[in-house]
């Protein structure tokens, strides 16, 4: 490449990326929990009761969440 030649910048896009973490697996009792936990969740969500929230109220959301946990009791 000449020195006169402009280097056009790369075409990039955004990939999701995930992590693998080690967790332990639950118990039955913590399991059924769980799934007990999202089914009442999913019901909530089938009856109308939840907020959508904007992208940045979402960010505020937890900012908020995030400096609650911050301060000191």
């Amino acid at each position: 490449m000449s020195a006169t030649t402009e280097r056009r910048p790369a075409k990039t896009t955004w990939i999701p990326v995930t992590t693998m973490e080690e967790m332990p697996l639950l118990d039955e009792e913590k399991l059924a929990e769980l799934v007990g936990s999202l089914e009442e969740a999913e019901a909530e969500i089938a009856a109308g009761n939840f907020t959508v929230l904007e992208p940045r109220m979402f960010v505020d959301e937890m900012r908020a969440i995030r400096d609650a946990a911050r301060k000191p009791e």
